[in-house]
């Protein structure tokens, strides 16, 4: 909508006459014009949709196959894997990636599952300091390598670990368990400024092995 006191823009589209209903779509040279004394809701739809699927159903096929492609990006909290973790955490900037750290994926606990992405539909809401949480799990059975920066101790298993693959790489342990409260104050302690974080040796993280489809078996 732009009202007939915007000179600038009715000028660079070339508005001389009100009311005016433009389509501006990707690859013309400009605007697309409705032509048209009938500015009514079914008047308006019907020349819309003449365009629709060039620039509208185009998207959502697009979108559609990417997760058909990438169908971890469907899931609540999928398993680390060498195809998934770079898409959700490892090449994201200014993303901290939340672990459900489990022995195997056997004893992956749909509760816990739950409470991390109750968790995370709050935290979508709460960005702060222009830091992201985005979820996943670890089966340490499948990817030991790569658990090993993580120095589990007997007992800490299943645990949670908050990873930070940026630049600076280092994680964090979380100590108040695997509840609902327990994951959120264990990122309310991060965004306040208190977690410690420690360093990774070499600043490096192992090379995943496991591919996403054999978590789907």
């Amino acid at each position: 909508m732009v009202k007939k006191e915007e000179d600038a823009l009715l000028a660079k589209y070339k508005v001389t006459k009100f009311p005016a209903f433009l389509i501006l779509k990707n690859g013309e040279k400009g605007p697309i014009r409705y032509d048209g004394d009938d500015f009514s809701y079914n008047s308006l739809f019907e020349f819309i949709n003449t365009y629709s699927e060039t620039f509208v159903f185009a998207q959502q096929e697009e979108a559609v196959e990417s997760r058909a492609s990438r169908p971890w990006l469907s899931e609540p909290v999928p398993y680390i894997s060498k195809d998934s973790a770079n898409d959700i955490c490892l090449k994201k900037d200014g993303v901290l990636c939340v672990i459900y750290a489990v022995p195997s994926a056997a004893q992956s606990d749909a509760a816990v599952v739950t409470a991390m992405d109750n968790v995370k539909e709050a935290f979508t809401r709460k960005i702060e300091r222009g830091i992201t949480f985005n979820f996943m799990r670890l089966d340490v059975s499948v990817e030991t390598e790569f658990a090993s920066v993580f120095n589990f101790e007997e007992g800490e298993l299943p645990g949670l670990v908050v990873l930070n693959a940026n630049k600076k790489k280092r994680y964090m342990k979380g100590e108040y368990g695997l509840t609902q409260k327990g994951i959120t104050d264990t990122l309310d302690k991060i965004l306040g400024g208190d977690a410690r974080f420690k360093i990774i040796k070499g600043n490096t993280v192992p090379d995943l092995t496991s591919e996403h489809a054999q978590y789907l078996q």
